[in-house]
């Protein structure tokens, strides 16, 4: 009998447990240690039993069951390592071998294949089978019928063992289409539709859930056998959602990644940029060695006469001018040691608050405790997600900005039946799956957030006890106007509206549209607003997430200027005091420098001419300055440019931790030894810091209390007071009317990743993404050459017709140094506009 309603009693080889109703045998087994072996079963996947490795012994039961797939009842009796059970699963092995090549010495899977390692553990060396083994043919000249079936999947057919894992969860996990089974019985193919390749974000994790051969990755093929490889436990350095990864290498080599499970976050899922990213570091054109410019050459330098020059010079200015007229630029994709002892080197050392990380931001805040950093300070977990009834997106096309994040909305809609409302100005593939995706007229979403505020309020759906008041702050204050605005009609916005009050639980999510835009203050109070009417606050979560990898852990960690009195106490706590100058954020860092007011800038893993958005600005601030000094992997467009360049390690090369979006610390290892000559961005810093003769530690044990102090989350609860919202249409340029979005693509992030050649193999030139009406209007098809020109810089760019715009808005991606495509934007701008011209079309 079972302990209660929710929990039952049985025995397993002789053990009692008790689990939840609804159990499976295996699961039941799992949780008291009894290994049964599986290749169909994956714990994040519906169970299948199509393989029957996993039979199981149950008193009473007539035939052997397959555990995966049978739930516990009350007194089951089970047996997994009976006689009966050990010959069921002998005669499933030797049923799969049948028509298994014997290819284990050449196949990239041994060593950690499931089914070689079965085989070996239950003895399975003969057949009784007398026959030919079928045999798969793709090219009748070739060994092992390999096809290439994605830019780095190979698959040969005769290893499968129709499990169907990667079908599934292809399907099931990440709503892909890409993947399917073909035929019936023995000619059953894994295989792409007609045309298709395996492309998604997250193709990489089809081949590391294959048992067996079936499909492997080009980046690991035939490079290294497994068992002469070490592990070693890491943190993906790209987006903020955090996955964990393992490295996989030996000596000073990298050779693949492949997911560390944590369930709190990615449940064993990385996406490719995650997976592919660590060949980064492994670029043939690392630099190795500080360079000096000469005349109009950089040439090599040892780093005593690098930091030398960079100590005297900062001293100069220090001396003469001020520390305020030195500006520090660091990337979030950088550790929270290079981050914290930047921020501690300009404040301790130069005495100035010109400190930024946020080098793709459009005008920057110019005070602290604006209504965005409040909303980004609100707690948010990504595995509370799928606990929501209902999930708001808002500015955010999930899948290229936080795979993770968008595979557990996916998770909470397809699995556990919540809805999914997204507001966007194009289609997404997340929106594929939402009850109503809202594609508004771009630049008004807080005109579409003020109609949802006032349908709540009309409706009567709000108790908020000043929702008649805060309505005759919002402009416009008619939904009807509101529709008009955003191009959504009445009867959506009052249908979410409705939906979001009738459920328990919300997960209001907004992403880099919101972030990076001039009109973050008045998205944030319009977000604000609604929360507050429709009780969210108290029933959800907010996240405005963070864009790389170390965001939340440059926010939390000071490095900005306007910083709020509670983090200014704790800086106070640590290093007895902080400049009392203003502190410049980086688009006044810029405008200064233009003005001659700022004399230099010391910029560490960021290529801002690439990234700032408004490429005539940029170039024209940097090549003011009579100073710069830039830190980075690798030779760029900015450290072209500079005085002075210093060989950066990555993160594969020293230990450290990153702060993902929801402000949890995870520590990473290094892998390999530091690149040539290049050190660790903290090192540097201190180093600089030495030639003031003001180390900033003596060993980095020193910086961990520290930055403890500075990550620990406020006891003071942010209190919100509705705010007045008002819409003020862009005025444009009738000459330019296309609203242009600049992005990742979605095998990018950031700048280096075209250094990888597996991303690059997935796409390696830069594009311009438009909607099929539009391809219509223009008379041009895929690869025409189109010539994008904004009123401050052309570019011609080929053209990609995609199936997720269905408007007139185009799309270009920031990943291509040979294609810069910031030159188009302006910081003043909230929505950049192009006109195109056809320069090649059919």
């Amino acid at each position: 009998m079972s302990d209660d309603s929710n929990n039952i009693n049985l025995t397993i080889d002789g053990q009692q447990v008790s689990v939840p109703r609804g159990t499976t045998v295996l699961e039941a087994a799992r949780s008291i240690r009894i290994d049964i072996p599986t290749f169909c079963w994956h714990p994040k996947l519906k169970p299948a039993g199509s393989c029957r490795i996993c039979y199981v012994e149950i008193e009473k039961a007539r035939t052997l069951m397959v555990s995966c797939a049978t739930d516990v009842a009350p007194d089951m009796v089970v047996h997994t390592a009976s006689e009966k059970v050990l010959q069921g699963r002998k005669a499933v092995l030797e049923f799969m071998l049948m028509n298994h090549p014997l290819d284990c010495p050449t196949c990239d899977k041994g060593g950690e294949c499931d089914l070689q390692n079965l085989t070996f553990k239950h003895g399975v060396d003969d057949s009784r089978f007398d026959f030919k083994k079928y045999r798969h043919i793709r090219d009748k000249n070739s060994t092992f019928d390999d096809l290439r079936i994605g830019s780095e999947i190979i698959r040969n057919q005769n290893r499968c063992i129709l499990c169907y894992k990667c079908v599934r969860a292809n399907k099931d996990i990440f709503g892909e289409q890409d993947l399917g089974a073909y035929q019936r019985g023995n000619i059953t193919e894994i295989n792409t539709p007609p045309g298709e390749q395996v492309d998604s974000l997250y193709s990489g994790n089809l081949v590391e859930i294959c048992p067996v051969g079936a499909l492997t990755n080009t980046d690991w093929r035939y490079k290294i056998r497994v068992w002469n490889t070490q592990t070693v436990d890491s943190v993906c350095s790209y987006c903020a959602d955090g996955c964990n990864l393992t490295l996989w290498k030996d000596k000073q080599k990298i050779y693949r990644a492949t997911s560390r499970r944590n369930d709190n976050i990615d449940e064993g899922w990385i996406c490719d940029v995650g997976r592919y990213g660590y060949q980064v570091p492994m670029a043939e054109d690392r630099l190795t060695t500080p360079l000096i410019k000469k005349g109009d050459s950089q040439v090599p330098a040892t780093w005593e006469e690098a930091l030398g020059l960079i100590s005297e010079k900062f001293k100069k200015i220090k001396d003469e001018r001020g520390g305020v007229c030195i500006g520090g630029l660091i990337s979030p994709n950088l550790d929270s040691l290079s981050l914290h002892t930047f921020s501690k080197f300009f404040r301790m050392v130069l005495n100035s608050n010109n400190v930024d990380f946020r080098a793709g931001y459009k005008m920057l805040p110019e005070k602290a405790d604006d209504l965005y950093s409040k909303l980004t300070s609100l707690p948010f977990k990504i595995s509370d997600i799928e606990k929501s009834d209902l999930i708001l997106v808002l500015d955010s096309d999930l899948t290229k900005e936080h795979p993770i994040v968008n595979l557990r909305v996916r998770k909470a809609v397809t699995q556990k039946n919540a809805s999914l409302f997204a507001l966007n100005p194009i289609t997404t593939q997340t929106g594929g799956i939402a009850t109503d995706e809202m594609v508004y007229n771009i630049g008004t979403l807080h005109a579409l957030l003020n109609g949802l505020c006032i349908s709540l309020i009309d409706q009567n759906l709000t108790q908020y006890e000043n929702a008649r008041d805060l309505k005759n702050k919002l402009s416009p204050n008619t939904i009807e106007e509101a529709s008009r605005i955003s191009g959504i009609d009445v009867a959506r916005i009052n249908s979410l509206a409705k939906a979001i009050t009738e459920v328990k639980n919300i997960s209001l999510i907004a992403g880099e549209l919101l972030t990076s835009s001039i009109n973050r203050e008045q998205l944030s109070g319009a977000i604000i607003n609604l929360c507050l009417l429709a009780g969210i606050f108290d029933k959800g979560q907010v996240g405005v997430l963070s864009q790389a990898a170390n965001s939340k852990g440059a926010e939390k960690l000071a490095v900005m200027p306007h910083l709020s009195e509670r983090s200014i106490l704790k800086i106070k706590q640590i290093w007895d005091k902080y400049p009392d100058n203003d502190g410049l954020a980086l688009d006044q860092m810029i405008r200064s420098s233009i003005k001659e007011e700022l004399d230099s800038m010391f910029i560490i893993g960021s290529n801002l001419m690439l990234e700032y958005p408004d490429g005539a600005v940029v170039k024209e601030g940097l090549e003011k300055l009579d100073f710069l000094v830039v830190a980075d992997i690798c030779e760029t467009e900015t450290t072209q440019i500079a005085d002075v360049v210093l060989p950066l390690s990555t993160w594969v090369e020293y230990d450290s931790s990153f702060v993902n979006l929801e402000s949890v610390e995870q520590k990473f290892k290094a892998a390999i030894k530091p690149v040539g000559f290049s050190l660790p961005a903290y090192q540097i810093i201190n180093k600089i810091a030495q030639g003031f003769k003001t180390p900033l530690f003596e060993t980095i044990d020193e910086l961990i209390p520290e930055i403890k102090t500075l990550l620990q989350p406020d006891d003071s609860q942010n209190s919100f007071e509705n705010c007045a919202i008002e819409y003020i249409e862009e005025k444009q340029n009738p000459e330019f009317e296309i609203p242009l979005l600049i992005t990742n693509e979605l095998h990018h992030f950031g700048y280096f990743t075209e250094k990888s050649n597996s991303l690059s193999n997935f796409c390696s030139e830069a594009f311009l993404e438009i909607s099929p009406g539009l391809a219509e209007k223009l008379d041009v098809k895929n690869g025409s050459i189109i010539r994008v020109e904004s009123e401050v810089g052309k570019i011609n760019l080929p053209v990609k017709i995609s199936e997720y715009i269905d408007n007139d808005v185009v799309r270009a991606y920031r990943n291509f140094s040979a294609s810069p495509v910031n030159i188009l934007q302006m910081r003043k701008r909230n929505i950049d506009r192009v006109k195109l011209t056809v320069v090649e079309g059919t």
